[in-house]
């Protein structure tokens, strides 16, 4: 009998040695409004070893950790589309309970709590405060780039991308940092395409939108913008490459083709110019100012008939418009009444 009775209480003791020399850790997860948080996950990791433990809580957010050492642990708490919650060191208890009951926000809740604790005079992260200035300064410049205003817009939009630039270095959240990064590239894109239309210097917005261009090469107002900071470089190449580019993305553009050739023309190019309003006739056959255009590239060639058709077209088209008197007064000219 008296072996018997040693052999049934000595796991009592190993058990009470056991209790004696770890910890445990216990708590709950949820978001703001008390509610579990599905696929939230609770990681402890030793800070003294290469060591580490994945915990998930239960329906109700409730998780435990028995059997942990007494050491320091970082202790991190994270689920999909919530700012990780990190903590370090946090050292568990001997032969007690460890108890975290942890809230978990999402990055407008982050942003709203950091700027509340800033204007009560203790930040908690300066990162997320900036990022809250940046997201700010965007959203009221955006219904001023929407309406065209890019001069107006751009001070916002450069104050937003420089707070933004800043959040992303110093916010302590992989996840508010993971948010941002799509964030920063829509400021990024609006930066220059800006700067590129309004910036007193348009070059500078040139890396911003070749940027832009890459992850979009059918972003049209990029590709506007590209060609203003062509234009500021004098570089014709590129100007004409990215108005090529505009064109096919746009389809044949009837302004595109009529303004080269008043360039042309301007510039002593008769020939060339005639090509480019051909061109725009082609794309839209009511194009009446091309007609007009069209008249005096041949009237200056002698070319009397036409000259005709193309006044006699152009009135059809614009009867009302800017050269038909004009139009008129040189079709009474005899040497186009006598022509058939």
């Amino acid at each position: 009998m008296r072996r018997l009775t040693l052999a049934l209480t000595l796991p009592a003791v190993c058990l009470s040695v056991q209790a004696e020399s770890t910890g445990r850790i216990s708590g709950k997860v949820v978001d703001k409004a008390g509610k579990a948080i599905p696929g939230a996950k609770v990681n402890l990791k030793r800070m003294d070893m290469n060591w580490s433990k994945d915990i998930i809580p239960d329906k109700n957010g409730n998780f435990l950790q028995v059997g942990l050492e007494p050491k320091e642990f970082t202790l991190t708490v994270s689920a999909e589309g919530y700012v990780d919650y990190l903590e370090q060191p946090v050292k568990i208890p001997l032969a007690d309970v460890l108890v975290r009951n942890i809230i978990l926000l999402t990055s407008a809740e982050a942003r709203a709590q950091a700027v509340a604790a800033g204007a009560a005079g203790t930040p908690e992260d300066p990162g997320a405060a900036l990022d809250v200035e940046g997201r700010e300064a965007f959203n009221l410049a955006i219904p001023l780039y929407n309406e065209g205003k890019f001069g107006e817009a751009l001070p916002e939009v450069e104050k937003a991308y420089k707070a933004l630039t800043e959040a992303k270095d110093k916010l302590k959240s992989e996840q508010a940092r993971a948010d941002l990064a799509p964030e920063l590239l829509k400021v990024e894109r609006v930066l220059g395409i800006c700067t590129a239309r309004a910036g007193a210097r348009k070059e500078e917005a040139e890396p911003y939108l070749l940027k832009a261009l890459e992850r979009n090469p059918k972003d049209e107002p990029v590709l506007l913008g590209l060609i203003e900071t062509s234009k500021a470089k004098a570089d014709k190449a590129s100007e004409q490459k990215y108005r090529d580019m505009l064109e096919t993305v746009q389809g044949p553009n009837p302004d595109v083709a009529y303004n080269k050739g008043v360039e042309a023309f301007n510039a002593g190019r008769s020939k060339e110019a005639k090509i480019h309003w051909l061109k725009a006739l082609e794309i839209a056959p009511t194009y009446a100012e091309a007609h007009f255009m069209l008249a005096m590239v041949d009237f200056g060639d002698n070319n009397l008939k036409g000259t005709k058709q193309h006044l006699q077209k152009y009135l059809e088209l614009a009867p009302s418009g800017k050269n038909a008197a004009t139009a008129r007064e040189m079709l009474k000219d005899p040497s186009l009444k006598s022509i058939k």
